[in-house]
């Protein structure tokens, strides 16, 4: 057995919880060393003065446990809604004799990895590289990704998921479920990618337009 077969043959529990700290320690690196009380003014300097808007960063400072808090939660729910889309492109397949819910649940969550690569990677190119930047820079970036050929002021704010959306990670992630469908539980390489792209692709794109219309409803 090869080390990525090893990898998603590990407890589903064990990979949550490896999952859940990773990112717990990627929320932890960025609120002490990516974000600061310069940084938070440089995106509101306009709106705010820099009593008002340290004042401001003091109260969220005070806040900052509700996101490690969510973390568990949100990861779990995300985990929750893709594995039931790709079971159900599953039973469309009529291979759901061959793998059950709780298998693609543990699928999706060992490719998760690919997404906390993103984290890790996003940290070091603003830690190491990005030299002056606001919170509005640490939105926008995303690595490897569509959204990287423009400018802030360029994309308007509708489009900021999409084009973060189309890049090189979301495909290895697409190729990670398929890879754990086939290697993993044997399903027929062909029906591994069919499953996939018929359920997790119209699902991503429905998500988008869901975000597109609720921004343009916020805006409007």
């Amino acid at each position: 057995m090869n080390l990525l077969a090893r990898y998603y043959s590990q407890k589903g529990l064990h990979l949550f919880i490896g999952i859940v700290i990773a990112n717990l320690i990627l929320i932890w690196l960025s609120k002490a060393l990516l974000i600061n009380e310069v940084v938070f003014y440089n995106a509101y300097s306009e709106q705010l003065t820099y009593d008002r808007s340290l004042k401001l960063f003091e109260d969220m400072k005070k806040l900052s446990w509700i996101s490690y808090a969510f973390c568990p939660i949100m990861l779990l729910i995300k985990f929750s809604l893709i594995s039931f889309v790709i079971y159900i492109g599953i039973v469309l397949s009529d291979v759901q004799n061959k793998i059950s819910l709780g298998s693609v649940f543990k699928i999706v969550i060992a490719s998760e990895i690919i997404f906390v690569s993103v984290g890790f990677i996003k940290f070091l190119w603003f830690y190491l590289f990005a030299g002056n930047y606001d919170l509005n820079d640490l939105v926008f970036f995303y690595p490897l990704s569509l959204i990287n050929f423009f400018n802030k002021g360029e994309v308007a704010k509708i489009w900021i998921l999409p084009m973060q959306t189309i890049n090189l990670f979301q495909l290895f992630y697409i190729i990670s479920i398929s890879y754990g469908l086939n290697k993993v539980w044997f399903i027929k390489k062909n029906d591994s990618d069919k499953i996939v792209l018929l359920s997790y692709i119209p699902a991503l794109v429905l998500w988008i337009v869901l975000v597109m219309f609720l921004t343009i409803d916020v805006s409007s």
